[in-house]
């Protein structure tokens, strides 16, 4: 479609990428960048369609910031043999109960940093990134969780004191780190014999786990 020279338009639009997204055990490293090379074209993993930039010239003003998580164990009847359905329970040893562990490993293992261009514009704990949305409710049976990062409300999500631009062909990413919990002395029990690496749970649990970060704010785009 033809492009109107001198004409762009703005609108609500926000684009994510996805740091792990998959059933069984992952190999996520300590640091990883999102918004680059590794998913572009994937649209269930980032809705980015060049590495690192906006296309066509495109601007941004970002306004908020989200941090979506969703784990859940396979290690349960409901994901044996039914009908067609293949059985997942049978490779699985992740239960529900390390998968709820794994909101607060993640959210105060981790950090973000958000960059535009070679210059740190925001750094904070995973946690401060609440997804404000996402299934919620309560349920009475033991073996299911409904959790969200945060409370699932659009009020309830990270509002940038001061808007941050992303001018036309400028590269921004979003850099995820982890850090184990340091051993601070023994255990009641006897001295423990590692720390503890939020990372290597999430990468050896073997259930349902997704992460992923978005940046939300104003696009301004040329109108077609």
């Amino acid at each position: 479609m033809a492009r109107l020279d001198g004409v762009r338009e703005k609108r609500h639009q926000p684009f994510y990428d996805h740091l792990v997204r998959g059933i069984g055990i992952s190999s996520v490293q300590t640091s990883t960048a999102l918004f680059g090379n590794a998913n572009i074209g994937n649209r269930v993993l980032t809705n980015l369609q060049v590495a690192g930039v906006l296309a066509s010239d495109q601007t941004y003003v970002i306004r908020t910031l989200r941090c979506q998580m969703a784990f859940q164990g396979l290690a349960d009847t409901e994901f044996g043999t039914f009908g067609t359905l293949p059985d997942l329970q049978a490779s699985a040893t992740g239960t529900n109960s390390r998968a709820e562990d794994l909101y607060a490993l993640v959210g105060y293992g981790a950090t973000f940093e958000l960059n535009v261009g070679d210059k740190p514009m925001f750094f904070a704990p995973l946690w401060y990134a609440p997804a404000g949305g996402g299934p919620s409710g309560f349920t009475t049976n033991n073996s299911r969780q409904v959790i969200t990062n945060g409370a699932a409300s659009h009020e309830a999500i990270l509002k940038l004191g001061k808007p941050i631009h992303v001018p036309a062909r400028q590269n921004f990413n979003v850099q995820i780190q982890f850090f184990p919990f340091a051993r601070l002395g023994a255990g009641q029990g006897g001295a423990y014999v590692a720390d503890l690496s939020p990372l290597d749970y999430l990468n050896q649990f073997d259930g349902r786990k997704e992460v992923s970060f978005i940046v939300d704010g104003i696009q301004t785009r040329d109108v077609q």
